[in-house]
């Protein structure tokens, strides 16, 4: 932390502390106060204080307790002297806390959580016992050393319990940010396993452009044309070898990182429905759409196919939310998006359905085509690579060898009926 930010933290923390140290009660005699200010004060210096000197934290906080009690009793009629005979004690009440903070916890970061509590005891105490030094002088009775002790072991449960509410929050605040950095590496990871397949179905017709180009260099051979065109036959297939030859390094190379990044060979039904679920309200957030989500099933199973399972489902259930974005009732009504799923025998049914604007019936034949779109950006104009649908019927067909099917009914119902071999899905084809 900058120096400048440093001192900017510490004088905030002295006029917390200043301003909470006038919240107090005289619960034993007039001129100890029990303030809430001695609780927040170790909490601070634990949180926000963590970076900054403990010594430098009491000076600004007993500097700034001192001038605004001095004032205070000044205006309110007391002479100089007296003002400042007053207000002495209280300040330097924290600057003797803070003093033998230092020395007790003189590792802030390191500091295990019952030794931080009995220094907290020790200061709290102690700081009394000085500042009642200060007050009235010796010897202090027994009584008033019980008194002060009650009010130490109080203030510092409390220290303990809000110490221990703060640690509680933080966890949950890293176990949400590890949850999406999860979700996002999953998503991340789908995505990349699609493109592989995809990459490696143009590894086959690429193999098919080299095989034609040698098969024309063989033909060129057995008939009287020049020698130059058929050295640009082979030179052709011996390009195309080599171009197959780096795509496939690529594609070894993508699937190592993806099993480097996301080891997980596994993953139940359920797990991967709650990430979409996740995925899919920000992005409804971030069009500023009005969609609910139904993410219904009825039979949870374990799948090794997680990959492709999100990658079906995570395409259909974006292009409804596109759809609706594009739509011209976006805004006029509320939305929703449903996923059913059932068991049916051997046979897991699968639906992925919206009421948005729904397809016409035209185009309901043309839309697992590879390259074909509606939907187009709206930004610069540009349409859609039209991959999203004809991945799915590919992964539905050749990787589960299942079936789907569209219905549509315009402003109604657009319904993806999907059905899988539960076999398929449960043991994971690859």
């Amino acid at each position: 932390m900058k120096r400048k930010t440093k001192w900017k933290q510490t004088l905030f923390t002295g006029l917390c502390i200043t301003v909470v140290s006038e919240i107090y009660w005289n619960l034993f005699y007039d001129g100890l106060r029990i303030s809430l200010s001695v609780v927040l004060f170790p909490v601070l210096i634990m949180t926000m204080d963590l970076e900054t000197n403990t010594l430098w934290t009491g000076i600004t906080s007993g500097g700034m307790i001192f001038v605004f009690r001095s004032a205070a009793a000044y205006v309110s009629g007391a002479g100089v002297i007296p003002a400042i005979q007053s207000a002495l004690p209280g300040g330097l009440y924290y600057l003797f806390y803070s003093l033998l903070f230092f020395f007790l916890v003189q590792n802030k970061y390191m500091a295990r959580f019952p030794r931080l509590i009995i220094s907290v005891l020790c200061c709290d105490f102690i700081s009394n016992m000085f500042e009642n030094f200060l007050r009235n002088g010796f010897p202090i009775q027994k009584r008033r050393v019980f008194e002060l002790l009650s009010v130490a072991v109080v203030r510092t449960i409390l220290v303990g319990f809000i110490l221990l509410l703060i640690e509680r929050y933080r966890f949950l605040l890293t176990k949400k940010e590890h949850e999406q950095r999860y979700q996002r590496l999953f998503l991340m990871t789908a995505g990349l396993k699609n493109e592989i397949y995809f990459m490696k179905k143009n590894t086959e017709e690429i193999e098919e452009i080299m095989s034609n180009s040698y098969r024309l260099y063989e033909a060129l051979s057995n008939q009287q044309v020049k020698l130059q065109t058929k050295e640009w036959a082979l030179m052709i297939a011996r390009d195309v070898h080599e171009i197959k030859k780096d795509y496939i390094c690529i594609i070894r190379g993508l699937e190592q990182e993806v099993r480097n990044q996301y080891p997980e060979k596994e993953m139940w039904f359920s797990d991967i429905l709650t990430i979409l679920r996740d995925a899919t309200y920000r992005m409804i957030e971030s069009k500023h759409l009005n969609i609910s989500l139904n993410f219904q099933y009825q039979h949870d199973f374990l799948t090794q196919a997680h990959y492709s399972v999100m990658l079906l489902l995570k395409n259909l259930v974006n292009n409804s939310v596109e759809a609706i974005a594009l739509s011209e009732e976006k805004n006029h009504r509320k939305h929703r998006v449903d996923i059913t799923e059932q068991l049916a025998g051997q046979t897991y049914q699968i639906s992925v359905s919206d009421d948005g604007p729904g397809i016409s019936e035209k185009n309901i034949p043309k839309i697992f085509q590879h390259g074909f779109s509606t939907k187009f950006d709206l930004e610069n104009g540009n349409m859609f690579r039209g991959v999203g649908l004809s991945g799915v019927r590919s992964t539905v067909e050749e990787q589960f060898h299942g079936t789907i099917r569209v219905e549509s009914q315009p402003n109604v119902k657009t319904e993806f009926h999907m059905e899988i071999p539960a076999s398929a899905l449960e043991r994971g084809l690859r």
